[in-house]
């Protein structure tokens, strides 16, 4: 999964990288170009919000799930029902290693590595894909991951403010992850090829703030869910 760190003055220029992918291990080039210089929505967050959670234990591990629609999951035993945007919140996990994950009709297992933030991906054909979450956590950015658990291939994170893809060839069940300089409200389109098949506008980006941004459906219905990413509470 790539990272990239984008500061305000660096937005003046494409910002490149290169790293392994998420699940596929293979090079991916992101980019966002202008944004600063664009006009949009940076006012009006009065404090920076605080998401993730306190290291109380540096060795623990997180782990969540994302699936297709409204349904009940369990994360290392602790159980969530009806979920509305089938995103459950991350559950620490004190003693990393081989999690069990159940969510609908689905049952699989998760490695969960110590110190790591990781998501179990549910695709729209019922399997299940691993993959992990470089948080950057930081007091000056927002941490933006995409997921797709559609029945495409290929999809690309588009933003339109930028005229440019922030994310390419993401295949379902995998996703990417970038960090952006924060506040900033964006517009974020996913496309294949030249077709828009989904957006959702105005998303606040605050510092130390996840959102996530999930692409599902199948057969032609398509939709793309925002939401801010979330602890749970022990």
């Amino acid at each position: 999964m790539r990272k990239i760190m984008l500061s305000q003055a660096a937005l003046l220029q494409a910002a490149l990288a290169q790293t392994a992918s998420m699940a596929r291990h293979r090079p991916l080039a992101i980019a966002i170009l202008g944004l600063a210089m664009l006009g949009l929505p940076a006012a009006g967050f009065a404090q920076d919000a605080k998401l993730y959670a306190d290291a109380v234990n540096p060795d623990a591990g997180y782990l969540r799930v994302i699936m297709p629609g409204k349904s009940s999951a369990i994360v290392a035993g602790d159980s969530f029902s009806e979920l509305d945007d089938g995103v459950s919140p991350y559950v620490m996990i004190d003693t990393p290693g081989t999690i069990a994950v159940s969510a609908g009709a689905a049952q699989g297992e998760a490695e969960v590595g110590k110190g790591s933030w990781n998501t179990y991906l549910i695709t729209a054909s019922g399997e299940g894909h691993m993959v992990t979450d470089p948080l950057t956590h930081s007091p000056a950015q927002a941490d933006v991951t995409f997921y797709n658990i559609s029945d495409l291939d290929d999809v690309d994170l588009y933003v339109p403010a930028a005229k440019r893809a922030a994310m390419t060839d993401i295949d379902t069940g995998t996703g990417e992850w970038i960090a952006l300089k924060a506040p900033l409200s964006l517009e974020f389109q996913v496309r294949h090829g030249e077709d828009v098949l989904a957006s959702v506008a105005d998303v606040a980006l605050v510092r130390r703030e996840g959102t996530t941004l999930v692409f599902r459906g199948q057969s032609g219905r398509y939709e793309l869910v925002a939401l801010k990413a979330a602890t749970k509470a022990n």
